[in-house]
Parts: structure tokens; C-alpha cells; sequence
């Protein structure tokens, strides 16, 4: 018995036993199986493996039929975790389990009970996805069922969310199984509207609306998205009909609407009606916002239209808009009131559509800027808001890019440096009262008063607030700081450092949300850093002490963003970046005069024994000098495309004299020099060496060229060698003026171009 096996035993025998005493043991229990792995499946199970796992099935089915409420609670979660864990016992007990899971789902139970037993026959139906056999035996047969005691177990508030889940679920991987329920899931929604008393997630209520969707076929599913869109659309127009009652509109609002879903009426009197209403459309914005963030199974076309109608409408309505002639004013100042939260769920609403429409919405850029910068007027001194408002102008900003920040940007900037100065208050002085009292008790009350304080108390916004605006500055900074006005810049970086020094020398850790307040205040300092300004004086000395002291900070996130702030200011500052490697050109082939100086003697009829003095005499050169016999080779560049090389036209014997000759003196050149890569130059007009030798010239160039450096070594050895140097540099000396001029008869008879240089030759 393996170590898996025994420890299971011991779970079976010593904690399953006593069905009272389960649930206490239940914690345990499950952290021994996920810590174990006690149920995963074995490629070689052995007998007593597959036995123990049989009576662990047995003894799940028998907790499952306990009278005891906390028992069934207990076997429902072991159920649970064992088909997540293993696959063999899932398909062993799941015909079982799933009865008996439906028939606790129809009885009174517990709410506890009850939701865990939803999501463990959750569980089950989406583990019968791709296999055949299962989904005949268990889906089809029991998931109408477990849909319809969903949709009667939804009259529980409680429930409502978990039920919502299941049939959102449900819907997205049985489609075709869930057609039938489409109708009455659509009541529950309506009624969700209508009863102020549920409280379920518009998250939800929308994922369930656009699953919904899915039942139909794939040629009516965009049609079908659309026109459920739309009629939510038409439900909030409905709502604000009433809600701006007393609104002088502009617009014709009617025209071109979609009706909305049959709601119930509202109270007559605004007083009940205004909360029911603003209810009604912040719940059906935000079913609208989470409808547009899911997934869809073809591309569908978005009404961008006629939601920034919707949008418009709203945002239009302002303190201080037109009324309309014999309106009661109360009802007018109680919308007035209803505003901000009409226009913070709006906010969320434009949000999601910005995120979903995308490039849609750029015609739609100049009339946005219009829209945020009178929001961010409007609701200067309302916190929530404003907030909103910020992240819309930071989202607007990645979405449409430099043009709409440079349109907001004055704006913009001086309202968030307004929100990161502090707010300077003196302390009022306590009045003493003209009561006579004792001296030493008079002098106590003195000295112990308020009006003996000097300091003054320094107060900030909000912390979220200050958040919102320093992120707004962080984008900001991040897409047109390069190219911002110098007094804008300047007074960004200004407030950035003066209020992390202040951090610095200032204990203000109290407030709740100070700590992330100073993170993002090393954010913007980094992003600073990072989009330098040409009109500007750099940042980078002080942005390194501040990043130096916020290494020594007690918060781990803020050492982590200034180590990073230290290594982006290490590398402005010492760049690492390796150089651009360029195609070095090859040069013209070299010929060497080491393996010639044989034939050279040979070919003027010395002895033997000269060629063997001259070979020795060779040697010891070439020992003395290394580095000059292998420098012109060893540092040989290669062109990437030899065919491209540029090759002038051939020249005689007599002209491959000299072309040796300028080698050889080269090759005495400084060790450093050699090693320097030489670019192409065209060959001059003037001038004819060549580039490119034959085999046959090259050999008699050698002998020559070899004579011609080596005559003075000769005449030192013995007369032998005197008189045959003496001879081969008198016949040296005749050739040489030869071919000097056979050289200058050639240029004065012959001329030829020079090839031209094109860029695709070099590459």
C-alpha cells in the first residue's frame, strides 16, 4: 500500500466514520486532499488504490442521505472537490450525484445549502462537455430541470446572485438546451427593476441578457444582440422622459427611439418616483456597460450613435439649465440634487464604450474634450465625480492619443495641480474666559491652551482624489510631455518634487490612502524623467537624491519604484546600448612574397647554395617581423556580397610591379594602423593599379618585388653574393624606368571610367 493509499485510509477510517462529527473535521479534511493530492488519478493504479476509491463513493452517497443538515453540507463540498481532483470517480458517481443534488435543489433547505449545492451541479453539467456518452445520460436529460428549479429558486433575494450565475452558465455552454427560458429570465429582470427590495449585481443581470443571445442561430445573433441593446437603450428614455420633467430640452429627444422594455409605472409625486427612477437607470446603465464588455460569438455592430445620444442627453442637463414655464420648482431643485449620481453611472456607461467601440469613437474626440472639461467645471468641490472624471480623461487619452490631450491640456493640468496643493490653515486661538480663577490654575489653562500654538496645520484633497489626479498627470506626462508648454511643465515638475519633499520632512502616514498618494508621486516623478523636455532644464540630479532617499522607505512598493527610477536614470545617464555593426567592405586580394622567393632565384640562375643563404637569410626576417607577415591577412575584412566588389579594368605585368611595391611599403606601417578598416574609394583617373591580378603576372611580380627588398642583405653576406645582388639591381633599376614609362604612354593613349558607386552595392 503506497503512501497515498494509506493516508486516504486513515481520512476514510478515523475522520468519515462518524457522520455527527463530518463537518467539524471538514476544513482539515479538505486541505489534507488538495495538499496530497489524494484523489488524483494514477497512470498504474494498483488494486487496493481502485477498492479504497469505491468505498470512498459509498461512503460520499451515504453522508449525501444523512438527516443532518450539516452532514449533507459537508458531503455536498467533499462531492465537490472530489470531481475537480479526479476524473475516474467523477464519472463513476456522477449519475448518482446528480439526483441526488436535484432533489435537495427542490426540497427546503438551508441558503447555504442550497448555493453550494448550485455550484457543485454546476460543476457536473460543464464536465460533461465533450464526452458523448455523459452529456446524453446527464445533461439532456437533467438540465431543464436544473434550469427550471433555478429560475423558482430566484424568488429568494438571497439567491438571486448565485442564480444568475448558473443560468448565465448555463445558457453560454448549452445554448441550444436554454432556448426555452429566454423568456422568463427576461422577467426576472424586469422585476429586478421594478422591486427596490433585490440586490443583484447589474454585472450579472447583463451577462445574463447578452448570453442570452446565444439560442438564437449564428445568422440572427448579431440582429438579435442588437435589437436587446437597443430596447435597454429605449427603457433609460423612458425613465429620464419623467425624470427631466421639468427640463426645457433642446432637442427632439422622440424621434428615431426604439421602445423600451414594458416597466411599470411610476408614482405621480416625484418624491417617491426620482429614487425608483434613478434606481431603474443607473441598474440598466450598468447592465448596458457590462453588455458591451462580453464576449460575442460574431463581430457585432455597437450603436455608437445612439448611446452618445443617450450620453448627450444627460450630460446636457446641468445646474443652472433652462425650466420649463408652470414646472413646480421643488421638483426641479430635487433633480438638481439627483444629478451626480445620474451623471457618475453615465460616466460608467461611456467608459465601457469607449473600451468596446474603440477607434468608433474618434469622431467622437473634439465633442468628449467639450463634455469632460465642463464636468471637471461643474464638479469641482464633488468628490465621486470628479474622480470619474478623471479616469475618463486618463482612458480618453490612451484611446485618442496626442491630439485630445493637447486639447484638454491647460485645463486639465490646472485643475490637478489645484488638487495636489495644500490647503494652509491657521488654528483658531481659544478665547479665555474673564472668569477669576487661582494663579497657578490660571497659568496651567494658559500654557495648556490651543492659542499658544504657533504651527500651522496643513491640509490636503482627499486622497482618491489626489490619486485620480496624479494619474491624470502620469498619462499626461507620459503622451505630451516632450512637447509641452514650458510654464505647464515646469509647474507640474514643481508641485511633483515640492510634495514628495514634503512627504519627506512631514510625518502625514495617518491619513488613510497617504501611502499610496506618495507612490504615485515617484510614478509621475519617473515619468518625468522618462519624457524630457527640450525647453526645459533636465530633472535627473534631483529626481536621483529623491529616488536615493525613497530607497530607505518603510513601504515595499515604493522602494521597488525607485530602485526602478534609479536604474532608468543609471541608463539617461550611461547609455549601454551596443553599437550599430555596419557591413565592413572586403579590400583587394593580397599576394604574399614568402612562397616566391624560390622561383625568383631559380629563374636568375643561382647556385644552390644562394638559394639556401637566401632562404635562411628570408626566415630570420620573417622571425624578427611576425607581425607584419600576418597583419595584412589576419585582419582581413569580408564583404557580406563579393560579386559587388568593385574591380578596375586589367593592367599589364610591368603595372603589377608597383601595386607590390605600395603593398609591401603598407605592410611596414604601425601594427595599430593595419588593423583599421579601410572603406572603398574609387580608383583615380590617374593611377592604375589593379584590384584583381592573374595567376601568371602575379608569379613574376613576386620575383621581382622579392629582389628589390632583400638587395641590401645580399651585399653583406660574402662577394659571391655582392656581385649577383649588384646584378639583379642593375637589372632592377632598367626595368623599373621601363615600365615607368610604358606607364606614362598608357595614360597619356587610355582612359577608363570609373564604375559608380550605388547603396544596394554596399549592402
Amino acid at each position: 500500500m503506497t503512501t497515498v493509499t494509506l493516508q486516504l485510509s486513515r481520512i476514510l477510517n478515523d475522520y468519515l466514520a462518524d457522520e455527527s462529527r463530518v463537518s467539524n473535521f471538514l476544513p482539515f479534511i479538505l486541505e489534507a486532499i488538495n495538499n496530497n493530492n489524494l484523489l488524483i488519478d494514477q497512470h498504474n493504479e494498483q488494486d487496493d488504490a481502485s477498492i479504497l476509491k469505491r468505498k470512498w463513493t459509498v461512503r460520499l452517497n451515504a453522508l449525501l442521505a444523512s438527516k443532518q443538515v450539516s452532514t449533507r453540507w459537508a458531503a455536498i463540498s467533499l462531492i465537490k472537490e472530489t470531481c475537480q481532483q479526479s476524473e475516474s470517480l467523477y464519472i463513476n458517481g456522477v449519475q448518482s450525484w446528480t439526483s441526488q443534488l436535484l432533489g435537495i435543489l427542490a426540497k427546503p433547505e438551508t441558503n447555504m445549502i442550497l448555493t453550494l449545492t448550485i455550484e457543485t451541479l454546476c460543476i457536473l453539467f460543464e464536465k460533461t462537455i465533450g464526452k458523448t456518452e455523459l452529456h446524453n445520460e446527464i445533461t439532456v436529460k437533467s438540465l431543464p430541470r436544473f434550469n427550471q428549479l433555478l429560475l423558482s429558486t430566484s424568488r429568494n433575494s438571497q439567491l438571486m446572485p448565485v442564480t444568475f450565475t448558473a443560468l448565465s452558465k448555463n445558457i453560454e455552454l448549452f445554448p441550444t438546451m436554454s432556448r426555452n427560458i429566454m423568456d422568463q429570465i427576461l422577467k426576472l429582470y424586469i422585476s429586478c427593476l421594478d422591486n427596490d427590495e433585490t440586490d443583484v449585481s447589474p454585472f450579472l443581470l447583463g451577462r445574463c441578457l447578452a448570453t442570452g443571445c446565444r439560442t438564437s442561430t449564428k445568422t440572427n445573433y448579431a440582429t438579435q444582440w442588437q435589437e436587446t441593446l437597443m430596447k435597454l437603450v429605449g427603457s433609460i428614455h423612458q425613465a429620464l422622459d419623467r425624470l427631466f420633467d421639468t427640463i426645457d430640452e433642446e432637442e427632439d429627444t422622440v424621434s428615431n427611439r426604439v421602445s423600451g422594455y414594458p416597466l411599470s409605472a411610476t408614482p405621480p409625486d416625484y418624491v417617491e418616483s426620482f429614487p425608483v427612477l434613478l434606481r431603474r437607470i443607473r441598474y440598466i446603465q450598468d447592465t448596458i456597460a457590462a453588455y458591451l464588455s462580453l464576449k460575442t460569438m460574431v463581430p457585432v455592430g455597437v450603436p455608437i450613435g445612439h448611446l452618445m445620444k443617450l450620453c448627450c442627453r444627460i450630460y446636457n442637463v446641468y445646474q443652472g439649465c433652462v425650466m420649463k414655464e408652470y414646472k413646480p420648482k421643488d421638483e426641479y431643485a430635487c433633480l438638481m440634487t439627483c444629478l451626480p449620481e445620474l451623471h457618475l453611472s453615465t460616466n460608467k456607461l461611456l467608459a465601457s464604450l469607449l473600451l468596446s467601440a474603440d477607434i468608433g469613437m474618434v469622431q467622437y474626440a473634439k465633442l468628449l474634450a467639450r463634455i469632460l472639461l465642463r464636468l471637471l467645471s461643474e464638479n469641482n468641490k464633488k468628490r465621486a465625480v470628479k474622480i470619474s472624471v478623471y479616469s475618463l480623461i486618463s482612458l480618453c487619452m490612451q484611446k485618442f492619443g496626442y491630439a485630445f490631450a493637447d486639447t484638454i491640456l491647460k485645463a486639465v493640468i490646472t485643475s490637478a495641480i489645484g488638487d495636489l496643493k495644500a490647503i494652509e490653515q491657521k488654528k483658531v486661538d481659544v478665547v479665555l474666559s474673564n472668569k477669576k480663577t487661582s494663579g497657578k490654575k490660571r497659568r496651567a489653562e494658559q500654557i495648556s491652551s490651543d492659542a499658544f500654538s504657533t504651527q500651522n496645520s496643513i491640509l490636503y484633497q482627499p486622497c482618491d482624489i489626489q490619486i485620480a489626479a496624479l494619474e491624470t498627470l502620469y498619462n499626461m506626462m507620459t503622451l505630451h510631455g516632450n512637447s509641452m508648454d514650458l510654464g505647464l511643465r515646469t509647474s507640474i515638475d514643481t508641485i511633483i518634487v515640492s510634495r514628495i519633499l514634503q512627504s519627506a520632512t512631514m510625518n502625514d502616514n495617518k491619513q488613510e490612502g497617504s501611502l499610496d498618494v506618495k507612490c504615485y508621486l515617484y510614478k509621475c516623478l519617473l515619468s518625468s524623467v522618462m519624457s524630457p523636455n527640450i525647453n526645459q532644464a533636465s530633472l535627473l540630479p534631483h529626481a536621483i537624491r529623491l529616488f536615493n532617499g525613497g530607497l530607505n522607505d518603510e513601504t515595499h512598493e515604493l522602494r521597488v519604484i525607485c530602485a526602478q527610477g534609479l536604474a532608468i536614470c543609471d541608463l539617461c545617464m550611461h547609455t549601454r546600448m551596443p553599437p550599430i555593426q555596419r557591413v565592413q567592405p572586403m579590400p583587394a586580394p593580397t599576394s604574399t612574397t614568402e612562397n616566391s622567393t624560390m622561383p625568383s632565384i631559380i629563374n636568375n640562375d643561382n647556385t644552390i647554395d644562394d638559394v639556401g643563404e637566401e632562404e635562411e637569410e628570408e626566415e630570420e626576417e620573417q622571425q624578427q617581423q611576425p607581425i607584419d607577415t600576418t597583419s595584412s591577412t589576419a585582419t582581413t575584412p569580408i564583404m557580406s556580397k563579393p560579386s559587388n566588389v568593385i574591380r578596375a579594368p586589367e593592367i599589364d605585368d610591368e603595372d603589377e610591379i608597383m601595386v607590390e611595391n605600395n603593398q609591401q611599403e603598407s605592410n611596414n606601417t604601425d601594427d595599430s594602423k593595419s588593423h583599421m578598416t579601410k572603406p572603398i574609394v574609387a580608383p583615380s583617373a590617374s593611377s592604375s593599379p589593379s584590384t584583381s591580378l592573374t595567376t601568371n603576372n602575379m608569379e613574376d611580380t613576386k620575383q621581382e618585388a622579392t629582389f628589390s627588398f632583400t638587395s641590401e642583405s645580399f651585399v653583406s653576406n660574402d662577394s659571391k653574393l655582392t656581385t649577383t645582388a649588384t646584378e639583379i639591381a642593375t637589372s632592377f633599376t632598367t626595368t623599373t624606368s621601363k615600365i615607368n614609362n610604358d606607364i606614362e604612354d598608357d595614360d597619356d593613349d587610355e582612359e577608363f571610367e570609373i564604375p559608380e558607386i550605388n547603396m544596394d552595392d554596399d549592402e
